[in-house]
């Protein structure tokens, strides 16, 4: 009996240690979360390259502190984190972690990624050396350093969710947003929140903003584009400050610096020059304040309704343009009289347009009116402009092949794509003007992006398709292909944000 007894004790003793055990290694993340709240997020798979640069602690350490991460700013008078121009890339180009801000960080890049593909030489020199011909591409020890932003600034990151996120300013969300050439998919603003989401050339963007809650933003790479396979170069290069500008509608170059109105409702609408007036306009001035501009510097162009305001009203006997925009509401048109004074505002506008290599988020105000006068001339030269794209890819394929292009692709796709984008009139594709704006650096032989700001083709004679025309002409397609963006949505998003 005593032996039965001790028996069953032994067995209740290891049945009560059995599920205190099996209690403590179900309870283990628990614990883990309590004593550690980035224990899931400390991982290499979720950090991705900034795994390497945390701070190492002993392992038997029960308090650790948080994981560290960038600090990231980005505005028109500070670039992106101290520098202006920025080589983009369409996917990552080191392996990004699960956090938002590492695949950003993974297709913005400080320097120019090298080489641009394995084999940048032509089919003919390929041909001569016997050396075959390939489109994988792969990535040095170089364009990876290049792509780390190992000199950035950290701080501890903050537990959002389950995120581990850095916090940035709503200025500098917008100033990444169209850095990628956002546009807006889908936007909601009610009673439970705010929820956004926003394509863009290199990704997509999420912001959610639920009532009573911190306002949270992530961006994820596209899955429908490889390295491997890419027959485009690598990266363009964009310039933060000009992006702002054409956000904000903003012109500057040479004697010029202009801002254009929004678009208005229907009706009859005269333009006015008004010198310095941006301060005193409603619009896109709070954010181009916001974003570091000096907005008493510029001058703006107002549009006045005539109807209401009949000290507006341009003479009868006049020979002014009018132009005919969308206007506020689907269906009706504006009809915008351009008087002479701001006709030669236009005319600098358009000479002055900044180079680009990719699509604007753009001040569709600006846009509609700048794309609206110059249309006229632009139908007539289209096929001329067309035909010169063509003919440079036909007789300059090795200086596109040296840019990093594929060279299959440049001598049996380039020339028909870039025809057909011109010819087309408008669109929204961001690959086609990389096509067309590469194409025509490669016509006018000029690498320098400040040497194409400004031409003076439009204040000349625009008869003739001269080289500046051309240039001109170019400038004025990527408008055309440019996604709207709202420059008013600072207003549904607080000052700063959890980027995870």
């Amino acid at each position: 009996m005593a032996e039965t007894s001790s028996t069953i004790a032994g067995w209740l003793s290891f049945a009560v240690t059995t599920v205190g055990l099996g209690s403590l290694i179900t309870q283990a993340s628990a614990i883990n979360e309590k004593m550690d709240p980035f224990h899931a997020n400390r991982s290499a798979e979720y950090l991705g390259i900034w795994f390497q640069r945390q701070t190492a602690f002993p392992w038997w350490k029960i308090g650790k502190p948080p994981p560290r991460g960038p600090i990231i700013i980005a505005k028109l008078d500070e670039g992106f984190c101290g520098t202006n121009a920025i080589h983009a890339s369409r996917v990552p180009l080191t392996a990004p972690g699960m956090a938002g801000w590492t695949v950003l960080l993974s297709i913005l890049h400080p320097e120019a990624p090298s080489p641009p593909h394995s084999s940048t030489i032509s089919l003919a020199e390929s041909a001569k050396k016997g050396a075959p011909t390939t489109t994988t591409t792969e990535l040095s020890s170089a364009s990876a350093n290049s792509a780390s932003w190992h000199f950035l600034a950290s701080k501890p990151l903050v537990r959002h969710r389950n995120s581990a996120c850095i916090q940035i300013s709503r200025t500098s969300l917008i100033t990444l947003m169209i850095l990628t050439n956002a546009r807006p998919v889908f936007q909601y603003s009610d009673a439970a929140g705010v929820r956004a989401g926003y394509a863009s050339y290199s990704g997509q963007w999420y912001i959610t903003w639920p009532i009573g809650q911190e306002a949270f933003v992530t961006f994820a790479a596209h899955d429908s584009h490889k390295v491997a396979t890419d027959v485009y170069p690598l990266s363009f290069v964009q310039r933060v400050d000009r992006c702002v500008q054409m956000l904000a509608g903003v012109v500057s170059g040479p004697g010029l610096q202009v801002a254009f109105c929004g678009r208005k409702s229907p009706g009859r609408w005269v333009l006015d020059y008004a010198a310095k007036g941006f301060p005193g306009a409603h619009g896109s001035r709070h954010l181009y304040n916001m974003m570091g501009g000096k907005v008493y510097e510029v001058d703006f162009l107002f549009a006045r309704n005539y109807e209401r305001e009949t000290k507006y009203a341009p003479p009868e006997d006049n020979n002014f343009p009018v132009l005919t925009l969308p206007s506020t509401e689907k269906g009706q048109d504006v009809l915008m009289t351009v008087p002479r004074k701001e006709e030669e505002m236009i005319k600098h506008a358009l000479d002055c347009l900044p180079w680009t290599s990719l699509s604007w988020s753009i001040h569709r105000g600006m846009r509609d009116i700048l794309v609206a006068y110059a249309k006229l001339v632009m139908d007539k030269h289209r096929e001329g402009l067309a035909r010169i794209l063509k003919d440079t890819v036909k007789t300059k394929p090795h200086k596109l092949d040296a840019r990093g292009w594929n060279p299959q692709f440049v001598r049996e796709n380039m020339g028909d794509m870039a025809t057909s984008a011109i010819l087309a009139g408008s669109g929204n594709s961001g690959d086609l003007v990389r096509v067309v704006t590469d194409i025509m650096l490669v016509s006018a032989g000029i690498d320098e992006l400040a040497g194409l700001d400004e031409c003076n083709w439009w204040r000349g004679n625009t008869d003739e398709l001269t080289s500046a025309g051309v240039i001109a002409l170019t400038k004025l397609f990527v408008l055309e292909w440019s996604n709207e963006f709202d420059y008013q949505m600072y207003h549904d998003l607080p000052i700063s944000l959890f980027f995870g």
